[in-house]
């Protein structure tokens, strides 16, 4: 089951955080070989704050095996701050559009069923907290598999190739229908969220 943890800092998911920070410095840098700063193996960055909300999943041994990062645009996101110039359109932004960043799934565990019950907890953490669009910039072959398994997906450019790999800015929706298509896809009967760690109110100014 998947876990929502509020805050790059939140002091009650201090393992939880590092283990999630360990696995996207595993798989984005030295796996893919992308060119990201790390502090002492963990990947972070400007784009991980208080107010950042994360899935997490963890395996039957407690392993993280999968991970997304979500921002609120209304407010500084990578699509806007780094990325810019990939769409030729204007950039979906405000308080309900969440930008979707480092979505991780471990090597090993590739074609199980974890990342389908990462993109439902997407969508029930969506409705949860009110968001009405996501956007990012994916790989093409992320938004085709997106895509085919019921995904309303909008390009918001071309294709532009980024460490060797297609990518193209894109928004989809949330909603409920498409949650129900994603569990009928994934074969997922029940709530794919099992816990939210809310961040402590003392600790939500500042990462």
């Amino acid at each position: 089951m998947v876990h929502v943890v509020e805050g790059a800092t939140n002091p009650n998911c201090r393992s939880k955080l590092a283990a999630m920070f360990r696995q996207r410095h595993d798989i984005f840098i030295k796996e893919k070989g992308w060119n990201l700063k790390s502090y002492n193996g963990l990947e972070f960055d400007q784009f991980d704050t208080a107010q950042t909300i994360y899935l997490m999943e963890f395996d039957k041994s407690e392993s993280i095996v999968a991970s997304m990062r979500m921002n609120r645009t209304d407010g500084p996101y990578m699509l806007a701050d780094v990325f810019g110039e990939v769409c030729e359109i204007p950039i979906p932004c405000g308080a309900d559009v969440w930008e979707l960043t480092r979505g991780a799934l471990s090597k090993s565990i590739r074609k199980s069923g974890y990342w389908g019950r990462i993109q439902c907890a997407l969508f029930e953490a969506a409705l949860l907290w009110g968001a009405k669009t996501a956007t990012g910039f994916f790989t093409v072959d992320h938004i085709m598999k997106q895509m085919r398994v019921g995904m309303d997906i909008k390009p918001l450019g071309t294709p532009k190739i980024v460490d060797g790999e297609a990518n193209v800015a894109a928004e989809f929706p949330f909603n409920f229908h498409t949650l129900e298509r994603l569990r009928t896809s994934y074969g997922i009967t029940n709530p794919a969220i099992e816990q939210i760690h809310l961040m402590p109110a003392e600790n939500r100014v500042a990462a």
